[in-house]
């Protein structure tokens, strides 16, 4: 009886091997375009909301753009507000191929690909056009390259994300000092989590679709996020303080997996990257009109808003500056930590 057990216990071990062996082979043909009755189906995902926000009419701009310009042989659909799962959910579906495409900030890349912290490190771009010109340069390039190198993941256009500011419901922050004690809700990434531990307040990772209800909760005492998410997110109506410090560039990246891309056609390839580029203009003139819109609603709920000085701002970055040894140095590596910080030299030389 104890053999016949052991036969049955192993032939559903083998069943089940089998099973999962078919199911990951049938995620990574999804990456292969297939044609359904001619028309390429692409799921295009996002986590913010649906409706009111630049994030989801940038995805519309590339959807308009490419089932137009492919005379309908692409069809795009977007799935907006987490509805396939939290950001680092998506990026997994993207590597696998499970999900075409996603629209998603730089926070869960680290776990895949840590040199994308470059662009997470304190205090690294001193204005908006800076940031433009050193994403959509050859230093935003050779990230995207190296990334699709090591993830099979393809970078096809940087978008706005905007400058990272801090809010919470205990006290205003004008100094690092003041930052000691709270509880700040980060993204998974271990450059946010190492800034926010370095001006002496407790790093919380929690996913972007539960943020609200810590926060309502009192789970956690503050966030920090770029203004058009602190409004479209109404994190306000649970902080009463704003410090704008602009600590982090944060770039949104609009990402489709590799195999998938390689295997369209070339004018389809070509679709897509214009149709990436509508998506980019979208979304970051919708993100500058947010943060115009963003600012007065802030202003007239009567959130207390700190502006800091350069010099203020001086101290922040003294605050963090071993951030650039614990993430730059030894996650970024020094070689591409200085090329990306001599662009941005370059850049702010525009002005």
């Amino acid at each position: 009886m104890n053999t016949t057990k052991r036969i049955v216990s192993l032939l559903s071990v083998a069943a089940l091997s089998i099973s999962l062996l078919a199911g990951c082979g049938g995620g990574t043909k999804q990456a292969t375009p297939a044609a359904k009755d001619g028309v390429i189906e692409i799921k295009l995902s996002h986590s913010s909301p649906a409706v009111e926000d630049r994030l989801e009419a940038g995805c519309q701009a590339f959807k308009k753009y490419v089932e137009e310009k492919s005379g309908g042989k692409i069809k795009v659909t977007t799935y907006p507000n987490s509805q396939l799962g939290g950001e680092r959910e998506q990026l997994e579906g993207v590597q696998l191929g499970t999900i075409h495409m996603a629209a998603l900030s730089s926070g869960p890349l680290p776990g895949v690909f840590p040199q994308i912290m470059v662009f997470d490190l304190p205090y690294l771009f001193a204005t908006q056009k800076a940031a433009y010109e050193v994403l959509d340069g050859p230093a935003g390039q050779e990230i995207f390259e190296l990334m699709r190198a090591k993830t099979g993941i393809r970078g096809l256009a940087w978008g706005e994300n905007g400058f990272r500011h801090f809010t919470n419901s205990v006290r205003p922050v004008t100094k690092p000092t003041d930052m000691q004690g709270l509880k700040i809700r980060t993204m998974e990434n271990p450059a946010h989590m190492a800034i926010v531990k370095a001006l002496g307040a407790s790093p919380t990772p929690m996913a972007f679709n539960e943020v609200y209800s810590g926060l309502q909760q009192k789970t956690i005492d503050g966030q920090e996020n770029p203004i058009s998410l602190i409004v479209s997110m109404k994190f306000y109506e649970t902080q009463k303080y704003l410090t704008l410090d602009g600590h982090v560039y944060n770039p949104y990246l609009l990402l489709i997996n590799d195999k998938f891309y390689s295997g369209l056609s070339d004018d389809m390839k070509k679709i897509i990257n214009e149709g990436a580029l509508a998506w980019q203009k979208t979304e970051r003139e919708g993100n500058n009109a947010q943060i115009k819109a963003g600012m007065d609603k802030l202003k007239a709920y009567g959130t207390e808003i700190t502006e800091l000085s350069p010099q203020q701002i001086q101290e922040f970055r003294a605050a963090t500056k071993s951030v650039y040894d614990t993430i730059g140095k030894k996650e970024v590596g020094e070689q591409l930590l200085n090329k990306i910080m001599k662009a941005v030299e370059e850049a702010e030389k525009k002005k």
